[in-house]
């Protein structure tokens, strides 16, 4: 019989502390996010009277966004070696910092360096910390909790535009800059929040019956044989055997038959009597693997020595053997993670310097293509986000609307957003699609809806298509960053979210300046949102191309070897299938619906001073009086 012992399993809380987590999370995005689509508000005056307000305006702004995401390089190995609580409070401290020493600027030049370089790596740090530590706290709930946390952000955006206006209008520049940097100092409030996940684990229990008798040791057997010893090897302990090794039985026949069999290793050493053979193998995990042995039948004394030889030569062979048959008995949800683990080096003394830097960083990532895929996925998208909130204000103001209805447009739009995040996620828990499909699925209709958004200029039509598309914005943001951690390890997560944000960052360098020159060249904002839609296009085409090449390579491998993690279910390219056709259809009918000469005209309200509103008929930058 076997005796039962108890093994524990540290898991993730999915709950109590985190919750307080995400409250924490959520203090921490409202203090150093919110303030970013009010902008234009904040700065704008200022910019102006520095004769700066477009070049300074996408100066700061691009600075800011660079820094924020090329701060990615160093929060992996910070957190690594501190904690993301850590790395959290000071990344809170900075961006509160950045803002409070912005409110005595007068050049664009100091605006950049503290606003945008200081404040930028503060929330870069603070930013990351804060979803690596939900990630920690949720597993089974991820959802819930990166949505609800994003609530804060939500907030923030709905608040922050009438907190700016009615600022500026009562303290000026540098007293709302003052007053907002003490509201951002609420980010280390959120960041003490972020308590160690190991104070908070649960511990799951499970039985496990180790077997006491030697001939009840039964293993199972991994998906393919592995020969823990080869034929050369058994030749080798064949020859390195002792001379007299066989011997003649009185009745004259040879003692040594030499067979081979396939013996189980368990059964094996259930036929060992000496313990100390027994022990000095004791370390190896070989249950269920299956080795060719050549056996004798011998004494005991010349069974000991043969079976020596044999332990040892097994003994030399236990790493890899162990290790691949650890792999082939893993769940299927477990084979990434053994993946993903660091290959352990044989020569580490003789370690390059640039080895030893893509270990500490986990570099090695950038070896994976479909991890790039995601990458490049997100980051396209993440420039058509950018560029859209900084245009949106300008866009209105070219219609004619006002301060305040810019403020009141943008703040419906954070109420859908909102309401979005909050409703959305434990939906998406609950439903049996990969989040890149959900987040596949908002973005196309997120970007439609921009599109059609750039067409209108009445009031009610604006603000009914700027609702619609904070909606489809906050169904695609809860599940942009989860992309990431859907499919990397717990371990990668730093590393992976830091060179995601690295990523985002190289492409609003490269990218944005062409948007720009678009929108210059033209003179049109709606033409420069058709091109944001584009940019959404292409992610969503990027990744159904993925799944497609995946989709075919698995077939082909179906029935040879095991599915892999990266292998798509059927209900995924079905999907896949009808977001190709979607994007085919609307990009063969986009020339159509959403033609743009320049000749065209746009109806603008404007105020020639009298408080009156007079109908004005704008060619795309060229206005005059109807």
């Amino acid at each position: 019989m076997g005796e039962v012992h108890k093994d524990s399993k540290l898991v993730a809380p999915d709950g109590g502390w985190g919750w307080i987590v995400v409250i924490g999370v959520s203090v921490v995005n409202l203090a150093t996010r919110s303030i970013e689509p009010s902008f234009g508000l904040l700065f704008g005056d200022k910019l102006r009277g520095l004769g700066v307000e477009t070049t300074g305006a996408s100066a700061i702004m691009s600075t800011l966004d660079a820094t924020i995401n090329f701060s990615g390089l160093f929060v992996g190995p910070l957190i690594r070696k501190y904690s993301y609580r850590k790395v959290a409070l000071v990344g809170s401290a900075l961006s509160a910092l950045g803002l409070i020493a912005t409110f005595p600027a007068e050049s664009m030049a100091h605006m950049i360096s503290t606003y945008s370089i200081v404040g930028g790596l503060g929330v870069g740090f603070a930013w990351s910390s804060t979803f690596v530590a939900l990630n920690h706290y949720f597993s089974k709930k991820r959802g819930q909790a990166v949505g609800l946390s994003m609530v804060g952000t939500g907030l923030g955006m709905l608040a922050m535009p009438q907190a700016v206006q009615l600022l500026l209008e009562a303290y000026s520049f540098r007293g709302a800059v003052l007053v907002l940097g003490g509201i951002s100092l609420h980010a280390i409030v959120g960041s003490m929040l972020l308590q160690p996940v190991k104070w908070h684990v649960k511990t799951e229990k499970h039985m496990k019956i180790e077997e006491t008798e030697q001939h009840e040791s039964k293993g199972t057997e991994c998906e393919t044989q592995l020969p823990l010893v080869e034929k050369s090897d058994v030749a080798a302990l064949t020859a390195s055997a002792p001379a007299d090794i066989e011997k003649q039985e009185p009745t004259g026949k040879k003692q040594s038959q030499h067979l081979f069999r396939i013996v189980s290793t368990a059964s094996m050493l259930s036929h060992r009597r000496k313990v100390s053979v027994i022990s000095s193998i004791s370390s190896m995990d070989f249950t269920g693997s299956t080795a060719h042995v050549h056996t004798h039948v011998v004494s005991d004394d010349e069974d000991d020595h043969f079976g020596g030889l044999v332990m040892k030569k097994l003994g030399r062979k236990r790493s890899s053997a162990a290790r691949n048959c650890a792999k082939k008995l893993l769940p299927t949800s477990e084979k990434k993670k053994v993946k993903d683990e660091p290959k352990l080096s044989t020569h580490p003394s003789h370690e390059s310097y640039w080895k030893r830097v893509v270990h500490f960083m986990d570099l090695d990532l950038l070896k994976d293509p479909i991890y790039l895929n995601i990458l490049f996925g997100l980051s396209i998208f993440y420039v058509a986000e950018v560029n859209f909130k900084m245009v949106v204000p300008f866009f209105l103001h070219d219609l004619g609307y006002t301060k305040q209805d810019t403020a009141f447009f943008l703040s419906m739009t954070a109420v859908s957003d909102i309401l979005a995040r909050a409703v959305l996620p434990p939906i998406c828990d609950r439903v049996k699609i990969t989040r890149r499909i959900l987040f596949m699925i908002a973005a196309i209709f997120l970007g439609l809806s921009r599109s059609v958004l750039a067409e209108q200029t009445d009031y009610t039509a604006l603000m009914a298509t700027l609702v619609i598309s904070g909606l489809f914005r906050g169904a695609t943001l809860i599940n942009f960053t989860l992309t990431i951690s859907e499919y990397c390890s717990l371990d990668k997560l730093p590393a992976a979210f830091g060179l995601h944000m690295v990523a985002k960052g190289l492409f609003i360098v490269i990218l944005s300046p062409p948007i720009g020159v678009i929108r210059d060249v033209s003179g049109s904002y709606p033409l420069c949102i058709h091109s944001q839609t584009l940019l959404i296009l292409i992610c969503v085409a990027a990744w159904a191309i993925e799944y497609i090449v995946t989709r075919t390579s698995s077939k082909k491998k179906k029935g040879a070897t095991a599915s892999t993690d990266n292998t798509v279910n059927d209900t995924d390219a079905q999907y896949v299938i009808l977001i190709i056709l979607w994007i085919s259809k609307t990009l063969s009918t986009m020339p159509e619906r959403y033609s743009i000469p320049l000749s065209s005209t746009a109806v603008r309200r404007t105020d020639d001073g009298s408080g009156q509103k007079h109908i004005v008929q704008t060619s795309y930058g060229k206005s005059r009086v109807m």
